[in-house]
Parts: structure tokens; C-alpha cells; sequence
């Protein structure tokens, strides 16, 4: 499901962030393998609001940013 934060007037589907989409349309991603790319800081709200507000295991979350922050 294509997900737009910033749409133009011409845009139908869905609007607003990634993380906010998953957040609606999953409850528990306890078993879920998640595979995040993106910018470190967007990675590390992820990794966050996953494992506190949706229960993700942190060893199924994988991203290159988090061997930074």
C-alpha cells in the first residue's frame, strides 16, 4: 500500500508517514520480521514506537542505522 506524506492535489491514496500507516493497520508485530531502511533518525523512532506501542521483538528488527545510533 503506497503510503505519501507530502501528496499533490492529484494524489488518491493513502496519506501520511510510513510508521503512522503500520501503527494502524497492525496491533502486535511481535511476530513479524521488520526490515527498516531509511534515515537513522526515522530507523530509531521506528525501532521505538514498534517495540513500545506494538510489542516488535527488537531481534526481528533489522537495519543498517542501528549499528550507528
Amino acid at each position: 500500500m503506497p503510503v505519501v506524506e507530502q501528496p499533490d492535489e492529484n494524489w488518491r491514496g493513502r496519506k501520511g508517514t510510513v510508521l503512522t500507516a503500520i501503527s494502524e493497520d497492525f496491533g502486535d508485530l511481535s511476530e513479524y520480521d521488520i526490515y527498516i531502511a531509511g534515515r537513522f533518525e526515522m530507523a530509531k523512532i521506528a525501532r521505538d514506537r514498534f517495540c513500545n506501542e506494538r510489542n516488535a521483538d527488537k531481534t526481528r528488527l533489522f537495519s543498517d542505522a542501528f549499528e550507528f545510533i
